[in-house]
């Protein structure tokens, strides 16, 4: 892995949380993602009465590697990554999160310091569920833990699978990997979000110079183009560079 730098960081610490009004997506999120889903109407509004919606700046700090354990989080609003550091402060990004995404089960149902560190990449709003409120909604409502097994499952299934990418594949392979698992189908284009390539080489393990020399050699061939909030698909990458 290379060394990348990174962008300037802000200590959740020293970014006070903002408790906002009481209109929430919370709800419609809570309605759709597993293992939520299975609550009746009831049971998810308690479930969002005990969360306390924040919202934190770009580039701040929420979650640490190696701290205690003490909340779930749901994001509601922007964009975070999940990434790993050493101690030479070589950084690989292991998730990129979404509205409706949930982080924090892992550490807090094991009861062990959080594994990863989480960053807001865009200004964000989370709803935060405390370890002791969220355990009590597991004891109450115990269809919720066949649902979380699923869940983590999958999780670790994903994780996996990205694992074998960065191990098995080139630097090549693994940025196409990235440009198609994040490509979405809008008006009949192939839209990935304009990442930098800094943040690209950290999802990869490699330079930002070579991604930028690899994105340069694509958009040369047509295979893709840019936008101002996007990378555009225009047709089918090539197995190899």
């Amino acid at each position: 892995m290379n060394l990348i730098g990174t962008a300037a960081k802000t200590s959740v610490d020293s970014f006070r949380p903002v408790i906002l009004g009481t209109e929430s997506p919370m709800l419609d999120y809570l309605r759709e993602i597993s293992p939520y889903n299975v609550l009746s109407e009831a049971e998810l509004e308690s479930f969002a009465g005990i969360a306390t919606r924040r919202k934190f700046k770009k580039n701040t700090l929420l979650i640490h590697q190696g701290d205690d354990t003490g909340s779930l989080y749901i994001l509601l609003d922007g964009e975070m990554r999940v990434y790993i550091e050493d101690d030479q402060g070589r950084e690989l990004t292991v998730k990129i999160l979404k509205p409706g995404d949930s982080f924090g089960e892992l550490a807090l149902l094991g009861d062990f310091p959080r594994t990863a560190n989480v960053m807001t990449m865009t200004d964000c709003v989370v709803s935060a569920v405390s370890k002791s409120g969220y355990l009590t909604i597991l004891q109450d409502h115990p269809q919720i833990s066949l649902a979380l097994i699923k869940s983590l499952a999958h999780m670790v299934r994903e994780t996996t699978e990205e694992l074998s990418c960065i191990a098995l594949l080139d630097v090549y392979g693994r940025l196409t990997h990235v440009l198609e698992k994040y490509a979405v189908e809008r008006d009949g284009q192939k839209q990935v979000p304009k990442f930098t390539h800094r943040e690209i080489s950290n999802m990869i393990g490699s330079s930002r110079e070579m991604v930028s020399k690899i994105m340069k050699e694509l958009e040369k061939g047509d295979y893709i183009s840019v936008s101002d909030e996007h990378y555009l698909l225009n047709k089918a990458l090539p197995s190899r560079w």
